[in-house]
């Protein structure tokens, strides 16, 4: 009697044991990975001093107030400029 009363206890207790453990817990799954970093910019790309409006619009989309990042180098070549293109606000 007392060796059926234990192997129910223990039969029981390994159940209520395996019930409890593994997986994640509450439902929730592995977070998806961060992102990767986008590329540091090093130099101005040829595009950009293709046209006035260009260089402009590669200006406008820099930011600024990163005071540690070293300058950017400008390709070899002069910007293009134009004699009748109205001056653009930078």
């Amino acid at each position: 009697m007392l060796t059926r009363l234990t192997s129910a206890a223990a039969l029981a207790a390994s159940l209520v044991l395996a019930a409890c453990g593994g997986g994640y817990g509450d439902g929730l799954v592995a977070p998806p990975p961060a992102p990767p970093a986008p590329p540091v910019i090093t130099a101005v790309p040829d595009t950009a001093i293709a046209t006035s409006a260009a260089f402009v619009g590669f200006l406008n989309g820099q930011s600024f107030s990163d005071e540690a990042s070293e300058p950017l180098t400008l390709p070899a070549g002069d910007p293009a400029t134009g004699e009748t293109d109205e001056p653009l606000t930078v």
